[in-house]
């Protein structure tokens, strides 16, 4: 229903529109403008407005000295902290390390460079730089103008992950802590901790014929690389006869080639946590992941990797060990049966598969997920078994192997061949 205002309302409702309107505008202006020192002021700051004010309304109303003067006091330091905060300075920061890919166990190295670009001297400042979850900090010195210092710090790790260091932010504050006035002056860059790898010898089974492929010494009758001419048999084609030879000699010859072989190795990686006895497990699997696709890609052969979160998308291997460094294990995802039925729909030509999961899933469950792929697809499972043995067993045709540690990876896919 729609409400028709009197005609005698309208013009007065009309002229008070702009002003509402100015009115939104210096209020949004006050809340900018405002914005930066209302977040300087830290909890122990508020503590002390709040009591203050507090106290000092009290102290007036009720007739209390102390009151009053508890609460002069309180307002007397945040004003002492807001002086002690005032000022402005200007720097240019960079962040540098020395390697921004390493593996656990390995020491980053890097530094933090400050410049001034003032056009004056600045005073000594307190500087803060975020290194992943923890924060480091330094004093920087006065600088003159174009002056600049650096600082030295390293990054020690344990575990595969992604370190996210920076920005360089300058902190101004009172020594009580009642304000914090931070501004950050440099980008963050990344430290990717990849998972640990270790050489496989991967020329098993699982290839296609293709174009593109690398030259064997397996012979064939109908392939792109030619090897020689041989005496036909029956059964050849037709089509592989070489005329102008068997003219020449007298009897029916054939081209011979060299087959091309092309392997696409398809990963399935499962993130489901509960497929893992614990997190030792877990890091085993990305790294028998990791080292399988290393492998394939020094080898020139094609490797897909699908994880419980979909495909992995990636140009180079430097940047698949980018994403293994940031996998992390889920409380949500769908079975083995899920993954492989996902893998074969998202990647359809692969000629091998490897299902790797930890030691919790049962052998019906991989039963399940080998039943999932197609028939032509070769493939295995490997699991890891923190604490267990390497063993090579069948559940129906599926060749499931056991590794683990990360060592063991290389004699266990040996025995697959």
């Amino acid at each position: 229903m729609t409400t028709v205002l009197p005609p005698a309302w309208r013009r007065p409702l009309a002229r008070l529109r702009p002003a509402a309107t100015r009115a939104g505008i210096a209020t949004d202006a006050v809340r900018e403008a405002t914005r930066p020192w209302v977040g300087a002021v830290t909890p122990l700051g508020w503590t002390a407005l709040g009591g203050g004010m507090t106290a000092l309304v009290l102290g007036y109303r009720q007739g209390w000295v102390e009151l009053k003067v508890i609460g002069i006091a309180a307002l007397l330091t945040l004003l002492l902290a807001l002086a002690w905060t005032l000022g402005r300075a200007s720097y240019d920061a960079t962040i540098s390390l020395d390697r921004e890919r390493v593996t656990p166990g390995d020491t980053a190295y890097g530094s933090v460079t400050v410049r001034n670009r003032a056009g004056r001297m600045v005073l000594p400042a307190r500087m803060e730089l975020p290194v992943g979850g923890g924060v480091a900090a330094f004093d920087l010195p006065a600088l003159s103008p174009d002056a600049s210092d650096e600082v030295l710090f390293s990054v020690p790790t344990t575990r595969r992950c992604v370190i996210e260091i920076g920005p360089v932010r300058s902190v101004r504050g009172d020594p009580i802590g009642l304000l914090r006035r931070t501004r950050d002056w440099a980008g963050a860059i990344t430290l990717y901790v990849h998972p640990r790898t270790v050489p496989i010898d991967a020329s098993t089974v699982g290839y296609l014929k293709d174009i593109e492929g690398v030259t064997t010494h397996d012979l064939s009758s109908s392939d792109v690389a030619f090897h020689a001419l041989r005496d036909y048999v029956t059964g050849d084609s037709l089509r592989s006869i070489h005329w102008r030879t068997t003219a020449r000699v007298g009897r029916l010859m054939v081209r011979q080639f060299e087959e091309t072989r092309r392997s696409h190795l398809l990963l399935a990686l499962s993130l489901r946590e509960a497929d893992y006895a614990d997190a030792d497990e877990f890091e085993v699997a990305v790294s028998a992941v990791a080292s399988m696709a290393v492998q394939a890609i020094r080898e020139e052969r094609q490797v897909s990797l699908v994880t419980s979160r979909g495909r992995v998308r990636f140009a180079t291997g430097a940047a698949l060990l980018d994403h293994l460094a940031g996998v992390q294990a889920s409380s949500r995802g769908g079975t083995l049966r899920d993954l492989a039925a996902s893998a074969v729909t998202l990647v359809p030509n692969a000629s091998m598969a490897a299902i790797v999961t930890g030691s919790v899933p049962p052998p019906r469950e991989l039963r399940a997920a080998h039943l999932t792929l197609p028939a032509p697809l070769a493939a295995f499972a490997v699991r890891s078994v923190a604490g267990g043995t390497c063993t090579r067993r069948a559940i129906s045709t599926l060749t499931v192997i056991d590794v683990p540690t990360l060592a063991d990876l290389p004699k266990a896919v040996r025995s697959i061949r």
